[in-house]
This record gives structure tokens, sequence and C-alpha cells, in this order.
């Protein structure tokens, strides 16, 4: 495998797992060297609770949590910084949505879209918010040929009842 950025990650540099293709990145994902380098150098020197202390080594890991949100809002060309929330995983962030939006904003008789190749992490969140609050949970089928969502099949199940549709970039 020929590609410039894997020599950045150790994982791929082991004889065993050179030619490995890593798509199961939303819960665990492997990690370039300078982020484990960032990691280790949080623990060695401010490992401490931000956003929980007046203390030196508290506000220390406070300005680099921080640090860290303004940097991600800056690479997503998030308008402010405060749009950015940390997870542990996108299963974590799926559930907050769901839990949070879903269960103030969802009523009965609404509904909500997902395709059906989705992760259980963005089915069943969404089963449980319209089993709580007496929503419908529409199916969107993918092609059989190409595994692709039609866009023709996003329009015809989206009604003025679809409250939200929650949909994947890419399947694993």
């Amino acid at each position: 495998m020929n590609n410039p950025y894997r020599k950045d990650f150790p994982f791929f540099s082991n004889e065993k797992d050179k030619d490995i293709i890593y798509f199961d990145n939303a819960a665990t994902t492997q990690r370039p060297h300078h982020v484990m380098d960032a990691i280790k150098h949080f623990y060695d020197e401010n490992n401490a609770n931000p956003l929980r202390g007046l203390y030196d080594l508290s506000v220390r890991a406070t300005d680099a949590y921080e640090n860290a949100r303004h940097t991600v809002a800056q690479f997503i060309g998030a308008k402010e910084d405060c749009e950015i929330i940390f997870t542990r995983n996108a299963t974590e962030s799926l559930n907050l949505v769901a839990y949070s939006y879903g269960m103030s904003f969802i009523g009965a008789g609404d509904e909500i879209a997902v395709s059906i190749m989705e992760h259980h992490s963005n089915i069943l969140p969404w089963q449980m918010v319209c089993k709580a609050k007496g929503a419908k949970l529409v199916y969107m089928e993918c092609s059989k040929e190409t595994g692709e969502l039609p866009l023709d099949e996003v329009r015809a199940k989206i009604s003025p009842k679809t409250k939200l549709v929650a949909i994947t970039q890419v399947s694993n």
C-alpha cells in the first residue's frame, strides 16, 4: 500500500497490519503519531479536570481543552467555538442528539427517517425515541446494486410529518 499518510500511523507500520484498510472509525480509530504524542504530553504535563477547578493544573488543562475546541472549530469552519462539543465516540454523540433533541421536539405522529444501511448506533436511539413519543421510524432503502441511497428514495420517504432525517455518509 503506497499511501503517504499511512507512515504517520504506528498501527500500519507493523508487518501483520501493513495492508489493512481500516474503516471502523466511528467508535475506535487508529491514531497518527502526532495525536498520540499530544495525548501523552497532556497526560504528562496537564492531566487534571478541565473546566472544573481554579488551581494551576486545572487551568492548564482547561486551556488545552479550549485550544483543541478552537482548532477543531477553525478546521471544520464553525462560526463559533461553542458549536463544538467533544464526546467519546459517534454512538455517544448520536445518543445525545436523540435524547436531547428527539425527546424534546419529536411528538406523536411525527416521523424520523433513517436508511437501512445505518449502524445500530444511528437506529436504536431513534427507535427508542419513536416508541417513547408515539412517532414512526421510516426506513429508506438503498440500491441493491450499488449500495447507494438514491435521492429519489429520500424524497419519497420525507413527508410533512418528517421531523428528522438521520443518515450516514459512509456505511460499514
